[in-house]
């Protein structure tokens, strides 16, 4: 795959910082051209801290979502913890959009047909369930609108 032009790239930085209206969560940037991350949050006392997820863009129509941060030794680790990208808010999760790879190890990696842009300006949420009971969710984080340049 060929790396993204500079003025795509410039493009790209400049409707991400423009794309800060409605959520309060904030992301940052990674420092390589294309990527933002943000926290998930633990949920209720699943014993998780330090979970990320990264939005990479790939090409005006696909972004790969990465998710880490969730080690073995912890509680909820341990495990093929299943990964969801839905609609709506953490607090009110609506439709599955995609069901990611699960965790192998402390990483996730899916490349999705759903533009960076898309995900920035809609109402989307990454959810971590527990390997067994996939329901019971671990960790989440709305995917921010506000990005701030790190």
């Amino acid at each position: 795959m060929n790396p993204p032009s500079n003025a795509l790239v410039v493009l790209l930085v400049g409707l991400l910082l423009l794309a800060g209206c409605g959520k309060s969560e904030e992301a940052e940037t990674t420092g390589d051209p294309g990527e933002i991350t943000f926290e998930l949050d633990e949920v209720g006392d699943a014993g998780v801290a330090g979970v990320r997820a990264t939005l990479i863009y790939e090409t005006p129509e696909k972004t790969t979502i990465t998710v880490d941060g969730l080690d073995e030794g912890e509680p909820a680790g341990g495990g093929a913890n299943p990964v969801l990208l839905r609609s709506g808010t953490c607090d009110e999760p609506k439709d599955i959009v995609f069901e990611l790879e699960k965790l192998s190890g402390p990483t996730s990696e899916t490349t999705v047909e759903l533009a960076l842009t898309a995900l920035l300006n809609g109402d989307y949420n990454i959810q971590v369930g527990l390997p067994d009971r996939p329901d019971d969710v671990v960790a989440c984080g709305d995917v921010p609108q506000e990005v701030a340049e790190s």
